[in-house]
């Protein structure tokens, strides 16, 4: 545990700096990391927030109004708040930690990504280690899942992520049926995609149990035994998750789902739009669109030839699985500036724990290009 201190305290002291110096862009207003929008300032639940954003601000001010009390009816202030409520795991952290009490959240909400941050780390130091490399090595996975840019907006990312990625060490390292259901749970209860990796791993927990019969010895009965724990473990967390989805279809009539529509589209539809339009917006986020761009690229090569190396599959799958979602991101995901560099993450995060396993030390820094995402919205926000 001491060797994995130091790689999870290096990146959270990094991504704090990053977090600091864009809040110093607002004159030290915490506010800013909410990121109401302008017109919403002042009515509840966001009277204490002061700084407002345009274009209707951005999602993190939905789940601090959840973090505010994240166990009733959301009744105003959230623009699908079935779909929101669903992702209940960030904003009850942040109540857990404040008691919902408005002026405390703007702390504690920056503090439990930052958390995030630091169990990433040591997440990926441990698969360094276990791979046969430094851990220091870990230090680079929050980058590479591009878990600074979410960060600066109180975004579910960094716990959603978090969650998938000890779910995969879960298996990897054959935690206790106790932990993996912990950590299935949080997947599912973080963002609602995340059912994907968790099926990926019933199917491979099905797989195990149909390979080693009860018959062929000892050790094979314990492998049996532990598989039939994890399975059991990971139905009694989509029980649990299906239970809330049925509280908040009562609570809303609606299923917590986000439209297929705009945010799917035909493969490459919304790459192809991406890469077409860089200057959309305006010439200075064409550059931030070209890194984005290539390191998505990069990644989805990455994935499709780490099919065919040696190691787990589960961990190549789920890399896949990512690059399924990147293939068929449709134009609601590219148009938005914030939403493609973040919510492929199972993409990056295979591919980073594919590489460990081969010990490819090349390849892991080219994966944490996102590093520079988070210090070009500092660019941007310290010269707009």
């Amino acid at each position: 545990m001491l060797r994995l201190i130091g790689p999870a305290l290096a990146a959270a002291a990094f991504h704090a700096v990053v977090l600091a110096a864009y809040v110093a862009a607002f004159h030290g207003d915490l506010s800013a990391l909410v990121c109401v929008a302008r017109e919403r300032l002042g009515q509840a639940p966001y009277e204490l927030i002061s700084v407002g954003f345009d274009r209707n601000g951005y999602d993190g001010q939905f789940y601090y109004a959840i973090a505010r009390c994240p166990w009733r009816r959301q009744e105003f202030g959230i623009d699908a708040p079935a779909v929101r409520q669903a992702r209940i795991l960030y904003p009850a952290l942040s109540w857990l930690l404040s008691g919902g009490d408005a002026r405390r959240l703007l702390w504690t909400m920056p503090l439990v990504n930052l958390l995030a941050i630091a169990a990433l780390a040591a997440l990926g130091a441990a698969a360094a280690r276990a791979g046969g490399l430094s851990p220091w090595w870990g230090v680079l996975l929050p980058s590479a899942v591009n878990a600074g840019m979410p960060a600066l907006r109180n975004l579910t990312d960094v716990v959603s992520t978090l969650s998938v990625a000890a779910l995969l060490t879960a298996w990897l390292r054959r935690w206790p049926g106790w932990a993996t259901t912990l950590c299935a749970a949080a997947a599912l209860f973080s963002r609602e995609q995340n059912l994907v990796v968790v099926l990926l791993v019933g199917a491979f927990v099905v797989w195990r149990m149909v390979r080693t019969p009860a018959q062929e010895g000892a050790g094979r009965d314990v492998d049996r035994s532990h598989a039939s724990t994890l399975l059991v473990g990971l139905l009694v967390a989509l029980f649990s998750w299906f239970i809330w989805l049925g509280v908040l279809r009562r609570f809303y009539g609606a299923w917590s789902l986000l439209p297929a529509g705009g945010n799917l589209g035909l493969p490459l539809a919304g790459m192809i739009y991406r890469w077409t339009h860089l200057t959309a917006e305006s010439r200075a986020f064409a550059l931030f669109h070209v890194l984005c761009m290539a390191t998505l690229t990069l990644q989805l090569g990455l994935a499709i030839y780490l099919l065919g190396t040696p190691g787990d599959r589960l961990v190549r799958l789920t890399a896949l699985a990512g690059a399924g979602l990147a293939l068929f991101g449709g134009l609601s995901l590219y148009g938005d500036n914030w939403s493609y560099p973040r919510v492929f993450a199972w993409l990056p995060l295979g591919g980073w724990l594919a590489c460990v396993q081969l010990r490819w030390r090349w390849p892991l820094v080219a994966l944490s290009a996102p590093a520079l995402l988070p210090l070009a919205v500092l660019v941007h926000v310290w010269t707009s």
